[in-house]
């Protein structure tokens, strides 16, 4: 099938558009706009230099809105693609190795000619939603990270050494309150480790599960007698299983956070 067929090409369209955007389109029309508004007032402007025409604005106006209409049917225009259009592109964009594996798959469904067309809207709609979670997980690690700080245990025996070499008192208790507060931190920063690395192992997975569903589709194009081997409804239950792998991983960590607040908020920690 052409990506231009079917939910194939939204979904290639889907992620390019995340990636690049259609900014450049609107930006090119403003700017065009802009330019033009320019020359045709100073051309007027020229002409009467004494005289503020209202219908020179008019002019202006209706010039830069036909630009700009333009520049949003450009941002809009969708061609079809095929397969080997979409791998040219691809080195164009910087895209990561999971959204590299997704376009992959997907490309890989286009270019199978032994699927039926229902069964393949459907594992495309399941790797959708996959991506997204994909994403979703990627966002939450990065939130994760920041929030577990950059206590250290390097840093705490600097503080233990200094504490202990202390002679003044004030500076003593001063230096006491910082070692506290760098507990704490560790504390926050080490309960916080372990989901961290539940999500980067899950993003792992969700990376694997799409190179391998890949690579089983390009098998089957090479080798259709074994279609009645492949197990579709098998495959859409480990892709959704994945999902909800993955919010619970992302519950489980709010939850810790959630307390690890709560107990700073009553200055128990």
């Amino acid at each position: 099938m052409r990506l231009g067929d079917g939910q194939i090409h939204d979904e290639i369209y889907r992620l390019l558009a995340r990636e690049y955007g259609q900014a450049s389109c609107f930006s090119f029309a403003v700017m065009g706009a802009t330019v033009a508004g320019a020359i045709i007032g100073g051309a007027i402007a020229s002409v009467s230099p004494g005289i503020a025409d209202p219908g020179a604005v008019v002019v202006i106006t209706m010039g830069a809105s036909a630009l700009i209409a333009y520049g949003f049917k450009l941002a809009r225009s969708r061609p079809d693609l095929s397969a080997e259009d979409i791998r040219r592109l691809m080195p164009l964009f910087h895209f990561d190795e999971g959204e590299t594996a997704y376009l992959e798959a997907l490309l890989a469904l286009a270019e199978n000619p032994y699927l039926q067309e229902e069964t393949a809207k459907q594992i495309i709609a399941d790797l959708n939603r996959l991506l997204d979670t994909y994403y979703q997980l990627q966002k939450q690690r990065e939130q994760l990270q920041e929030a577990m700080g950059t206590a250290s245990e390097s840093e705490m025996e600097t503080l233990q050494q200094r504490l202990a070499e202390a002679t003044d008192p004030q500076a003593r208790k001063a230096l006491q309150e910082s070692l506290d507060l760098l507990r704490r931190r560790l504390h926050s920063r080490n309960a916080l480790s372990s989901h961290r690395q539940r999500m980067e192992a899950h993003l792992e997975l969700i990376l694997q599960t799409l190179k391998s569903l890949h690579e089983s589709l390009s098998r089957l194009k090479l080798a259709p007698q074994s279609l009645e081997e492949f197990d579709i409804e098998a495959l859409r239950l480990r892709l959704r299983e994945l999902q909800q792998e993955a919010t619970a991983i992302e519950n489980a960590a709010q939850e810790v956070l959630g307390g690890l607040v709560t107990r700073q908020g009553e200055g128990t920690m």
